[in-house]
């Protein structure tokens, strides 16, 4: 079902239950609260596309979705372990790949991008939020306000996430909880929201996990807490506009509630805590 109330527009999973006891809020980064990586699916089906040969049959609109969809089912987990995984099936179609030299490729394209955002935030020309998941920084100060603690998680590397956050000032409101990957193939974020619950001492009815990618919705989930899927427009931030791919694999995730973005951030949060 969904409901409106103050303009907002959230879709909610027949497994979705408020969380009135929330205490701890947990974020995925990019496409979650950063938007300096926006478009990332576009370069990364370009990097793919040229080295995954068709099968008989198959058109290029159909190897499009299918990337989508492997895409997505492994956003929030590192970059390395999709390239792996990767090159295992471009083999199976009969032609190789380098897993190190895709990365490689994909990582130097999506810099370029990024680092021409950045560049501009660093001059002046642009404001942190214009790089923010519209409403997200509304949504985060609100948190904060209600008392509630408020975590970055990525699959991302660890001062990469960290330099991100301090660029677009959200790193203040985490009170150093912000956790990217040291190793990327030794790296859950079900084990990272595992040992924060051990040792902010906080259970499954304290727990919102929100964000773009499988990882976080599958780990929350497996935790107990509340899985909220945030589609977020990877072209035109703030359009309100769900993206298709991403609610599909959020929602075979599991994921309890799904959102665009964080407009209307009261309403949101009076929904998720049951108010």
């Amino acid at each position: 079902m969904s409901i409106a109330e103050n303009q907002l527009q959230i879709e909610l999973l027949p497994s979705f239950r408020p969380r009135p006891e929330a205490s701890h809020v947990v974020f995925d980064f990019d496409g979650t609260l950063s938007w300096l990586r926006h478009g990332w699916p576009e370069v990364m089906q370009s990097v793919m596309a040229q080295r995954f040969p068709l099968r008989e049959g198959e058109t290029t609109g159909d190897l499009r979705d299918y990337l989508f969809s492997t895409m997505y089912d492994f956003n929030g987990r590192p970059t390395a372990v999709y390239m792996e995984a990767m090159r295992e099936e471009i083999e199976k179609r009969g032609a190789t790949a380098d897993p190190a030299e895709m990365l490689d490729d994909f990582l130097v394209s999506l810099n370029v991008i990024a680092q021409a955002r950045i560049g501009k935030l660093r001059a002046g020309e642009r404001a942190p939020n214009d790089y923010i998941v519209f409403g997200g920084l509304a949504f985060i100060e609100l948190i904060m306000a209600r008392g509630l603690k408020a975590i970055i998680l990525s699959g991302n590397p660890h001062g990469q996430v960290n330099e991100e956050a301090e660029l677009l000032d959200l790193a203040g409101f985490c009170n150093g909880h912000i956790y990217g990957h040291v190793d990327p193939n030794n790296f859950a974020k079900q084990s990272v929201m595992e040992k924060l619950m051990a040792e902010e001492n906080f259970n499954s009815e304290n727990l919102i996990a929100i964000g773009d990618g499988a990882a976080e919705i599958k780990a929350a989930k497996n935790l107990g807490g509340l899985a909220v899927a945030i589609c977020s427009d990877e072209t035109e931030n703030g359009s309100g506009k769900i993206d298709a791919h991403k609610r599909t694999t959020l929602l075979n995730a599991g994921a309890d509630a799904v959102i665009a973005d964080y407009r209307e951030p009261k309403a949101l949060l009076k929904t998720l805590l049951g108010e």
